[in-house]
């Protein structure tokens, strides 16, 4: 069996009496979205001993994440990248300025220092971008950023772009933070 079906296993058998199958299977669906390299799922695993800390119980939380932490440290995985920043799963639309002009796209995931852009024709690499992302009703955050990499219609990822945000304050790091915290509680049901 993979590592994420036996994470999912796991999560099934210690919540099964204390969760609905919609909360365990938002919890499952954060398994499945993670990249199979040992911080992914660690980080998949604490936000689903976070969700199940504020909806059902601490104790509960905390012996699922040591459960699943073991897990992942048994396996023999691949170390991966290390994000700087934690990825948030989120459709918005935003605006995208490149080269003179605007286009109207969505995001996959967001996150303080950069995001996903779905799109079938992304950028060239290295591409400067304006971004315009609704933060609220009404209120926007202009950033700045680079084509990081893109991706055509091949893997796990939609066909699209990564972007990496550019000159960004200290302020405008502060509110992307708070949009991308708020934005991942929102996905609790």
């Amino acid at each position: 069996m993979d590592i994420k079906a036996d994470l999912k296993n796991i999560i099934r058998e210690h919540l099964a009496k204390a969760a609905s199958s919609i909360f365990i299977n938002k919890s499952m669906s954060i398994i499945d979205e993670s990249a199979e390299t040992k911080e992914s799922l660690l980080v998949a695993a604490d936000r689903v001993s976070k969700r199940v800390a504020l909806f059902i119980d601490s104790d509960v939380a905390i012996k699922v994440f040591d459960i699943l932490r073991l897990e992942i440290e048994r396996r023999q995985l691949t170390a991966g990248t290390s994000r700087k920043h934690v990825r948030v799963a989120m459709c918005c639309k935003v605006y995208v300025t490149y080269n003179g002009t605007a286009s109207e796209l969505y995001t996959v995931n967001v996150s303080a220092g950069g995001m996903y852009i779905k799109t079938k024709e992304p950028f060239p690499v290295g591409s400067k971008l304006a971004i315009s992302l609704p933060i609220k009703a009404g209120s926007h955050l202009n950033l700045k950023g680079i084509v990081a990499n893109i991706q055509c219609d091949i893997g796990k990822q939609p066909p699209g772009m990564g972007i990496e945000f550019k000159e960004v304050s200290d302020a405008e790091r502060q509110r992307l933070k708070e949009f991308v915290k708020k934005a991942s509680l929102q996905d609790i049901p």
